[in-house]
């Protein structure tokens, strides 16, 4: 991952898994869940995909996410929920 030289990643995490739902028109890029790694940054969290996909990265800044919250399941993995909004212009 390539950052500005101004922005610092606080913490990256392995084995990271993405998957979307409710996607309009849900584009071939969107389908199914996208494993990699994700990093954090003091305004994004940017996931990149281990394998090669249709999806080779996606970046949220944390303006355009909303709603988030920390599921913690009692027979499954912990994980995060929430919306993000595209960017104007954006896909």
């Amino acid at each position: 991952v390539y950052l500005i030289s101004s922005c610092s990643v606080l913490k990256q995490c392995k084995d990271v898994e993405l998957s979307f739902s409710d996607v309009t028109g849900k584009p071939e890029a969107f389908k199914g869940t996208k494993k990699g790694m994700l990093y954090l940054t003091p305004y994004r969290m940017i996931f990149v995909s281990k394998r090669k996909d249709s999806m080779l990265s996606f970046m949220m800044p944390f303006y355009l996410v909303k709603g988030c919250s920390i599921e913690q399941p009692v027979f499954s993995a912990n994980y995060i929920k929430g919306q993000i909004q595209a960017e104007a212009g954006g896909m």
